[in-house]
């Protein structure tokens, strides 16, 4: 009776001191189970292990940081900088809604276009609930993270396999990087969530049998959009562009004429449609501004840079209006190596970038095995393979030639691993049957049995 007593106390505290603690509590719990509902009996145990394990983690990070945190200098702690412009704005707009007074300043800040996002108002809203949870959160974030990796799971199981899909669990759920910004107040975890929706989706569209379940798929597939559109610029675009690309890569694969035809006239199509003056210029503009906003990466933001562009560029930021063709290339080349080299662990400039080259290593390891996973999963699955390249390609794009900073940089390309790293178990696999297929077959193997029966004779 005593022991119930404490317990309950203790459940009471909690939730008078953090509201949102209790909330996630309740949360998690059916998150897991329903996510693993119809999974066999050993597998289950392995997922949930892994999962409560990994949730306990970001618990326990959270914890450290209100235990390291001094609250005496500031009112609450962070693990990165831009995580305190989210809770102070998010605040500021729970105490306007509330008819808390604010000063001007922070009333200006509050409803300020730059960086205005869906995801401000969502953490007001939360917090306009329990009250101010500048840590709690931070548990909020843990659980958009988790719900989007399970989804995700549960997606390429069954048709990329189970061994595959347990290698790209465990490597989400514990790889360093992706352990950080899960626990953070950034919009990271929720993109990621609202992507693994509309990619689920996208699937389901795919096999759907009927018309009405098609249609109610795609009515999903257009809210998520239009969400998506309101938390980060042209997520909308992005949802619709990877169903589609998606799709189209699916098709094209599992058709070798076509992909052939394909082949052959993309580069004459490419020829022609670049041959015009007004899709020169455009495509110019866009590769300056991409330029401009590398070199702000590079010059500005504080951090360790890595360079891009040739060197006579980065002295002031108007020289990159005299762009040339030959520079062009080189910019373009440099920035597709450098995202997926980057940092190079002979190139470290300080402990922290030490500390991260085993995590890159990983990371070589990881994008060797997806492009080896490319090819096997078009045999397992074209549908789910053609679209997980899709939403990798179209997250890489969208920093590969302005990103300058190594932080940055390392951030948003963890973003791109929720879709690549199931091709890199696809991989792992395949290489680990042809290397045992391959050791069965060996002349030391096939003597084994004859010794055997030469000893039993």
């Amino acid at each position: 009776m005593i022991r119930w007593t404490l317990a309950g106390a203790a459940v009471v505290a909690v939730g008078v001191l953090s509201p949102l603690t209790v909330w996630f509590a309740l949360a998690i719990v059916p998150i897991v189970v329903l996510t693993t509902r119809d999974l066999d009996a050993d597998e289950r145990r392995w997922v949930i292990g892994l999962t409560a394990i990994a949730v306990a983690l970001r618990v326990a990070a959270v914890v450290a940081l209100f235990l390291a945190t001094d609250h005496s200098r500031v009112p609450f702690g962070t693990f990165f900088g831009d995580e305190d412009y989210f809770i102070k704005r998010s605040l500021w707009l729970r105490n306007v809604a509330l008819g808390i007074p604010i000063h001007m300043f922070d009333l200006e800040y509050a409803f300020e276009p730059n960086g205005r996002s869906s995801y401000l108002y969502l953490l007001a809203f939360v917090q306009t609930l329990v009250g101010p949870a500048p840590y709690g959160l931070h548990l909020l974030s843990i659980a958009f993270y988790v719900l989007a990796v399970l989804l995700l799971y549960r997606a390429v199981r069954v048709t990329l396999g189970r061994m595959p899909a347990l290698f790209g669990l465990t490597v989400l759920l514990l790889l360093p990087s992706l352990f950080a910004w899960s626990v953070s107040v950034l919009k990271e975890p929720l993109f990621v969530l609202l992507n693994a929706l509309s990619l689920t989706l996208a699937v389901n569209l795919a096999r759907a049998s009927s018309f009405g379940r098609r249609a109610l798929t795609v009515i999903g597939i257009v809210v998520l959009a239009a969400i998506l559109e309101t938390v980060r610029q042209n997520g909308a675009a992005f949802v619709l562009l990877g169903l589609v690309l998606g799709l189209a890569i699916a098709y094209v694969a599992v058709r070798p004429r076509l992909m052939l035809a394909t082949l052959v006239a993309a580069p004459i199509l490419f020829g022609v449609v670049f041959n015009r003056p007004e899709v020169q210029l455009k495509a110019y503009v866009a590769i300056q501004t991409a330029a401009r906003q590398h070199w702000g990466a590079v010059v500005v933001s504080p951090g360790y840079g890595y360079r891009l562009l040739d060197a006579r560029f980065y002295p002031a930021l108007n020289e990159a209006s005299s762009l040339e063709f030959d520079e062009t290339l080189r910019y373009l080349a440099r920035a597709v190596a450098s995202y997926l080299t980057v940092p190079r662990p002979w190139d470290v400039q300080s402990r922290t970038a030490a500390l991260y080259i085993p995590e890159q290593v990983i990371w070589y390891v990881l994008a060797a095995l997806a492009a080896i996973g490319v090819l096997f999963g078009f045999r397992r699955d074209p549908i789910v393979t053609g679209l997980l390249i899709a939403h990798a390609l179209l997250i890489a794009a969208a920093s590969v030639f302005t990103d300058g900073n190594v932080g940055t940089l390392v951030r948003h390309r963890g973003l791109v691993l929720p879709y690549v790293v199931w091709l890199s178990g696809v991989g792992a696999c395949e290489l680990l049957t042809l290397l045992r297929s391959s050791h069965s077959s060996s002349p030391f193997m096939t003597l084994i049995p004859r010794l055997r029966g030469m000893r039993s004779a």
